[in-house]
């Protein structure tokens, strides 16, 4: 899925008016994604000649693995 971010300052009329400043995610919190929306705002405007949003990519989440446990070197070995 992705993420948005503001490219352009603009001002959401479907959110209420809400203004989106430039490097800050799109929406808000607790404002809706339509995602044609989303779409249609990374696509540079007509009466504008810009776009407003640039769709990044969510960071893939890191799996961890489990490692064999290696002994201690702090152990004492009979020698």
């Amino acid at each position: 899925m992705s993420q948005y971010v503001v490219i352009n300052r603009f001002q959401e009329k479907h959110h209420d008016g809400h203004v989106y400043e430039v490097g800050k995610p799109y929406p808000a919190d607790g404002k809706k994604l339509v995602k044609s929306r989303a779409e249609f705002l990374t696509k540079v405007h007509e009466e504008y000649d810009v776009a407003f949003l640039k769709a990044v990519e969510e960071p893939k989440k890191a799996t961890t693995k489990q490692t064999a446990k290696e002994p201690s070197t702090n152990e004492k070995s009979d020698g």
